[in-house]
């Protein structure tokens, strides 16, 4: 899983906690019947699960988000140590065409001083 799918998925679910709590919290209770009470005593009984079942599936998309990070902060540090080297690598090469170069220019002005 990526690391936006995974922000993405604990977005949605903590906005699932959100409305599931809500829900929870909303008292429906008004005068009427038994039957009336019953039905609305389980329709709160009911949001207070689907509230439970909410915060369950927070917990497990929280936790994939934190593995995703750790995921993305070791490929970003494998990556730049990656480029730091590169950087050491390319730095070295051009130190090394320069002393070539000074030395070909070193042979050259030998030659010519000789050739006097």
């Amino acid at each position: 899983m990526t690391l936006a799918e995974a922000q993405r998925l604990a977005q949605r679910t903590a906005d699932a906690v959100r409305e599931a709590a809500q829900r929870a919290l909303t008292d429906e209770r008004c005068s009427g019947s038994a039957a009336d009470w019953t039905i609305i005593e389980f329709a709160h009984i009911r949001a207070l699960q689907d509230a439970r079942r909410a915060e369950v599936e927070r917990r497990a998309a929280e936790e994939k988000l934190g593995v995703s990070r750790e995921h993305f902060v070791g490929a970003r540090t494998r990556a730049e140590a990656l480029r730091r080297v590169l950087e050491v690598r390319r730095s070295e090469m051009r130190v090394a065409e320069r002393l070539t170069e000074h030395k070909e220019m070193d042979e050259v002005a030998t030659l010519l001083r000789s050739r006097r």
